[in-house]
């Protein structure tokens, strides 16, 4: 056991509301560790943060345990990737390289050992919030978890007949937003916690969700908006002028870019969008981001058929001044990692990148950059993503599954390609001989 690598300030002060309203105890949690002990229909957010759950992981996070929940930020770091941990950790003024002396000095010390005296439970109200809204989306994405999307869980209903064993048949989600009294009750409760200083809403599509609006006004008239920071996400496809009134009424908000490729690749992944409305969309954003506190982001998740065109989405994002929060190594679903590209498109893959290294002259930071969400890292930081995505494509091993993957790869693209009523080979000619093999 050790404090230095397990230890996470999280629970102390942040919690997150997954689509159905159940609290989760992180916004990295696997969402299987929803429960329905705790809703929003019956616990409030200082609640939850009080209860047992969560006094229970701040012994193990005293006691230098890594509690279940925190898997995927462990695997984050040992990837050599920035973890939702350390960021953690850094609103705690915890540095791990110092670790043991910024404890003792973090400003949450006192919180600490008021948990090390009285068996994890805080005084604490929650101060940094992530709220699912729910899973309403006009787009299905092939990674896309059905879960996050209503439209794709209906189409997983298909998918499931066609093939049974590559996709679940997802029931469908009520979001806990589509209830008026309990989105109420939610902004009453935020109005009665002083703490407050940072929320960040997902959907779904939260521009395409009339919850995400109403929420936002609420706070803006009872003068919430004002001290908090806002986050959210956006798949690109939808801008409404509302956004705006927002955006000015925030203390500051963070937007982050769901794209793939500034391709016509991103339609085939991320359908049915269109890319130069996307594209069209992003730069309305970026021309909000000349005049207002609004800080922008690129949150891609990269597949074996969106790496191809990496390169190309890193150069927008360094010509656009777009940061990234870090290199997101896809997991799930299994058939569309990385981890299964053959040789030489791997090859040729990191020479693109390397070669939009030597054209920018990117440098390679001197210390782990983890706050990414400040103007002064911007270009430190793409560069930083840029060297991530070389290195893993450089180091990573083949999985030991890579050979079955690649055939349930076919199998999972020609689903899709039956219902969307496209082909693969129209957007990456590149991949032909690759596919070709596997029986596509």
């Amino acid at each position: 056991m050790s404090l230095n690598d397990n230890f996470c300030s999280s629970p102390w002060f942040h919690l997150r509301i997954s689509p159905e309203g159940n609290y989760l105890p992180c916004r990295w949690s696997p969402i299987g560790t929803s429960s329905s002990i705790h809703n929003v229909s019956n616990t409030t957010l200082s609640g939850y943060l009080k209860s047992t759950t969560m006094s229970n992981i701040r012994k193990d996070m005293i006691n230098g345990k890594s509690p279940d929940i925190c898997q995927k930020c462990q695997y984050e770091q040992k990837q050599g990737k920035v973890s939702g941990r350390q960021r953690q950790l850094l609103k705690s003024i915890v540095v791990e390289s110092e670790f043991n002396k910024t404890l003792c000095a973090s400003p949450h010390w006192d919180d600490f050992e008021y948990s090390y005296n009285h068996n994890g439970q805080t005084k604490n109200t929650p101060s940094d919030l992530q709220i699912d809204l729910g899973n309403t989306c006009n787009s299905a994405c092939i990674m896309c978890p059905p879960r996050y999307s209503s439209r794709g869980t209906e189409e997983h209903k298909k998918l499931h007949q066609i093939q049974p064993v590559l996709f679940a048949d997802v029931p469908r989600i009520k979001n806990w937003t589509d209830n008026k009294t309990l989105v109420d009750k939610f902004v009453n409760e935020l109005v009665d916690l002083p703490s407050i200083k940072y929320i960040h809403f997902l959907g779904g599509e939260t521009l395409y969700m009339k919850s995400f609006y109403n929420i936002c006004d609420q706070m803006i008239d009872k003068g919430l908006a004002k001290d908090t920071i806002m986050g959210t996400t956006t798949n690109c496809t939808v801008y409404d002028d509302r956004i705006e009134h927002i955006i000015e009424n925030f203390k500051t908000v963070h937007l982050g870019l769901s794209i793939e490729s500034v391709t016509d690749l991103n339609d085939y992944i991320r359908w049915p969008s269109k890319i130069d409305k996307v594209l069209d969309y992003v730069n309305k954003f970026l021309e909000l981001r000349k005049h207002h506190n609004l800080f922008i982001s690129l949150r891609i998740t990269p597949t074996i058929f969106s790496v191809y065109h990496l390169d190309q989405l890193l150069e927008f994002m360094i010509k656009n001044r777009i940061t990234a929060e870090s290199c997101d190594i896809l997991t799930e679903p299994r058939q569309l990692r990385m981890e299964l590209l053959p040789t030489e498109i791997r090859k040729e893959v990191i020479g693109k990148l390397n070669r939009l290294v030597d054209r920018y002259n990117l440098q390679r930071s001197e210390n782990i950059i983890i706050n990414r969400r400040v103007p002064e890292t911007v270009d430190s930081v793409i560069g930083e993503v840029v060297f991530e995505y070389v290195d893993f494509l450089t180091n990573y091993k083949e999985p030991d599954d890579i050979e079955e993957s690649r055939n349930e790869l076919i199998k999972y693209i020609h689903a899709y390609e039956s219902i969307h009523n496209n082909k693969i080979l129209d957007y990456l000619p590149e991949y032909e001989e690759f596919l070709r093999s596997y029986g596509y």
